[in-house]
């Protein structure tokens, strides 16, 4: 029977308690971070245009929430390393966006002192917490000073983002920027708009620039890595005017792929750090090309020509400084001052065959009338060795030879035979072979006694003759009994008479 009502009672339990957990988990989320309102605002733009994108059609990218935060235009925040981050004392609010994997769970937050802090179990004095399919936004007032650590499948794109005292501003990057363009900028740490002093705690204090690619498709950069472009320090070299004075100022190059990034910059004083991500920049290509018209002859110059490739420049007021490095390893310093022509050139010497390298560094105005200092990627070009061909052998004996049968008159042709002629020359042989082959079986394989053989007794016996004149006395007996019996052979006739 207690079997039976344990049940029935934890199911009484479940009726009455659950209403109050759903109360309790309304109260928490009633009044999110980021309001469904200004999330269906952001993405009602965006097409669904199947099933599983309706499905995350209220999905938004990191750019996109950290913009409906209602943060200030740069947002001062904590570099997160290996899901850790530090929070100090100076901190009196801080804002949390987490992104993760879609449709994985609320990440955890690990308090300084081990104890643990839970998206449905958040205390609304302590802060505030929202949590989407892909990310956590979380809002806390006076938070604990020490090391926190996060629980989940976050990814590199999470910010964490402090309101307190103690912030890192920076100046604002221009609009347009060019890639080799080369960037002035200031950045300053303050505390309650007053220049911290550390000169106590730090010896010397860097500041690194960084840029990060957007991953938009639809630039050069899309899928590049994150480029450390800069690195401050505050020890008054440089253009760094005073050293230990909490501002940082110099100046860099922007070596990178043109796109769109997104920099950032980031402080660390060992007792606490900031990092201020800025407004995303879209950097545009290197503005110049340069061509080169080779000489032909030895005695001539190599023509340099720039010209610009887009309109947002004014090429008219630029002015261009370089130094060209010949292939035998000296060097030359060259200038171009400003002009109107839509095309500048600069001669070079020829020194023959080898590579030719240029590097330049341009100056005037964007269509803004903002100055430039833009570096041009090093050219190079290379002048191929004239091949000389060698002059052919004369031989004396073979030009003698044609010589002679030019001048031996040519002989006349042969004339040429007649169809009838060829025919003619035709039946006679035939008639003639016929007549061979007549008398050669008529008196041959027919007669008695065949041709060949009475012309074969001739010859021997004319040799045999021959042989007696030469032979001796005792020879000649054997001779004539040779005679004899071949006289004798050709008398007796031992044939049969024919049958009447």
């Amino acid at each position: 029977m207690k079997l039976i009502l344990k049940p029935f009672y934890f199911l009484i339990l479940l009726v009455f308690t659950s209403p109050a957990l759903l109360a309790q988990q309304q109260i928490i989320n009633s009044q999110p971070v980021l309001s469904q309102a200004l999330i269906t605002q952001a993405t009602s733009d965006i097409p669904a245009e199947d099933s599983q994108q309706n499905q995350t059609k209220q999905t938004l990218g990191p750019l996109d929430v950290i913009s409906l935060i209602g943060s200030p235009e740069h947002l001062t925040g904590i570099q997160l390393i290996e899901n850790r981050f530090r929070i100090d004392h100076y901190v009196d609010e801080i804002v949390m966006v987490f992104f993760r994997k879609y449709g994985s769970a609320p990440v955890i937050l690990i308090r300084p002192d081990g104890s643990k802090l839970y998206a449905p179990t958040i205390d609304e004095s302590e802060g505030q917490w929202y949590d989407d399919l892909t990310y956590d936004m979380v809002r806390l007032k006076n938070p604990m000073v020490g090391p926190w650590q996060v629980v989940g499948r976050i990814d590199s794109n999470s910010k964490i983002m402090v309101l307190s005292d103690i912030q890192l501003q920076a100046q604002p990057f221009p609009e347009l920027m060019f890639s080799g363009e080369i960037i002035k900028l200031t950045a300053s740490l303050l505390n309650a708009g007053k220049p911290v002093e550390y000169a106590d705690f730090s010896d010397v204090v860097s500041l690194d620039v960084t840029f990060a690619s957007t991953n938009n498709n639809e630039y050069e950069n899309f899928a590049a890595d994150a480029v450390k472009v800069a690195q401050f320090k505050d020890d008054g070299q440089g253009f760094d005017k005073k050293r230990k004075d909490s501002i940082f100022t110099g100046e860099f190059r922007l070596n990178i792929a043109s796109g769109e990034w997104l920099p950032s910059l980031f402080l660390d004083l060992g007792l606490f750090n900031r990092e201020l991500t800025l407004n995303p920049v879209v950097l545009q290509p290197n503005p110049f090309d340069l061509q080169i018209e080779s000489a032909l002859e030895d005695n001539q110059l190599h023509n340099l020509k720039i010209t610009p490739n887009t309109d947002l420049i004014d090429f008219s007021t630029f002015a261009f400084s370089g130094e060209v490095f010949y292939p035998t390893g000296e060097s030359q310093r060259f200038a171009i001052s400003e002009d109107s022509e839509p095309e500048k050139h600069f001669m070079l010497f020829n020194y023959g065959a080898g590579t030719y390298k240029i590097k330049l560094s341009a100056f005037g105005k964007d269509i803004n009338g903002r100055d430039l200092m833009i570096h041009v990627p090093e050219f190079t070009f290379n002048i191929a060795p004239i091949v000389v061909e060698p002059e052919p052998i004369v031989d004396l004996e073979a030009q003698l030879a044609q010589q002679n049968m030019q001048s031996l008159p040519e002989a006349e042709p042969e004339p040429e035979m007649s169809a009838g002629q060829i025919t003619l020359i035709v039946v006679l042989g035939n008639l003639t072979v016929f007549i061979l082959a007549f008398v050669f079986i008529k008196f041959g394989f027919m007669a008695k006694t065949p041709f060949w053989k009475k012309i074969s007794f001739n010859k021997l016996k004319f040799k045999s003759k021959k042989k007696a004149d030469k032979t001796t006395p005792a020879e000649e007996k054997n001779t004539e009994v040779n005679d004899f019996s071949s006289e004798t052979d050709d008398i007796i006739d031992l044939t049969l008479p024919e049958e009447t």
